[in-house]
């Protein structure tokens, strides 16, 4: 479904409920002022002009940049095909205003208010047969966001780089063409269409679909009273990622939850850093499953944003934020 499908689909379902005029004027691409388009609603004789951002759907972690355009835009308006009850109490709660595929809809404007959201949650289809969001298509789109010039390399180079085998990379580089997450410029050259909307569809992805899979062991520090920093891990084995990293990349964070990416066993790790397998423990070690020559003093900038926003720390999508805007943003 099209954005302007999905607008079209939840302005017929709100026209089913109240008695509104509407006229639709979209933005062309080029002006890239960081909305889809303009939305006049006439209510009772009550005019309102609204911006409009269309999405898919929201996750926790893209909320943040919907209430930065909140901000930009006195008159913020976002058409979402689907949102859950939790992303709308949120938006409610800073006062953003929203608009589902099934006609729920929440808008408080000037003397233009309304409110509904009994309308039942439409049934959305999920794409079949795209490899790209796989487990193992994300391995390889996360090294594409890491480095978007992988994407022009040759499919063996590819495939030696991610670690996946070579008859998976046409499947995967087919399956964003599908998307429209990249565009095919010639025969041999492609290139990212949106970075930031691809992003969030991984942030969204690892979470559902990867992170569980790489889960290796929860622990806790042999000494309570350890100084995390104090600790010196193997170099291209184990780094830091999460809450930790970001406090490394920004100084901005007082960690809580330990996150460790690591290629080293369990026994490794109990053996060189200390650790005790504790379930209730609050460090978190995950398998790493990128080419290790992307890491710095932490794992890489964007897998410590995407962590962060996956949380529900408000100071944790601060510090994300700021990763995103001196670390990720030039990729836009």
């Amino acid at each position: 479904m099209t954005e302007l499908d999905i607008f079209n689909n939840a302005i017929h379902n709100l026209e089913k409920d109240i008695p509104i005029t509407w006229d639709w004027k979209t933005i062309a691409p080029n002006k890239d002022i960081g909305i889809d388009g303009e939305l006049d609603i006439t209510l009772n004789d009550k005019k309102v002009l609204l911006m409009v951002e269309i999405k898919k759907d929201v996750k926790n972690h893209q909320i943040l940049n919907i209430l930065h355009y909140n901000n930009e835009f006195q008159n913020f308006l976002l058409v979402a095909e689907k949102l859950f009850p939790k992303v709308k109490e949120e938006l409610r709660e800073h006062n953003v205003n929203y608009l589902e595929g099934n006609g729920n809809v929440y808008i408080n404007h000037n003397e233009v208010f309304l409110y509904i959201d009994t309308n039942k949650t439409l049934k959305t289809k999920k794409d079949k047969g795209n490899r790209a969001f796989t487990k193992t298509g994300l391995k390889v789109i996360f090294h594409f966001l890491l480095n978007p010039h992988l994407l022009n390399q040759t499919q063996r180079d590819i495939a030696e780089l991610t670690n996946v085998g070579l008859g998976n990379i046409p499947l995967i580089i087919n399956g964003l063409l599908d998307t429209n997450f990249i565009l095919k410029l010639n025969k041999n050259e492609y290139v990212i269409n949106n970075y930031e909307e691809l992003l969030n569809r991984w942030i969204t992805e690892f979470e559902q679909t990867l992170r569980h899979t790489i889960f290796k062991q929860r622990f806790r520090f042999q000494n309570k009273n350890q100084d995390w920093k104090e600790i010196q891990f193997n170099e291209g084995k184990t780094v830091w990622g999460g809450e930790p990293a970001g406090d490394i990349l920004t100084n901005h964070l007082r960690p809580e939850k330990f996150i460790i990416y690591t290629i080293e066993t369990v026994k490794e790790l109990m053996l060189n850093y200390r650790l005790i397998p504790d379930d209730e423990g609050d460090v978190w070690a995950y398998d790493l499953f990128w080419n290790p020559q992307f890491n710095e003093n932490t794992a890489p900038a964007t897998l410590v944003y995407a962590e962060l926003m996956i949380g529900n720390d408000k100071r944790s999508k601060e510090t994300a934020n700021i990763i995103f805007n001196e670390q990720i943003k030039q990729n836009l």
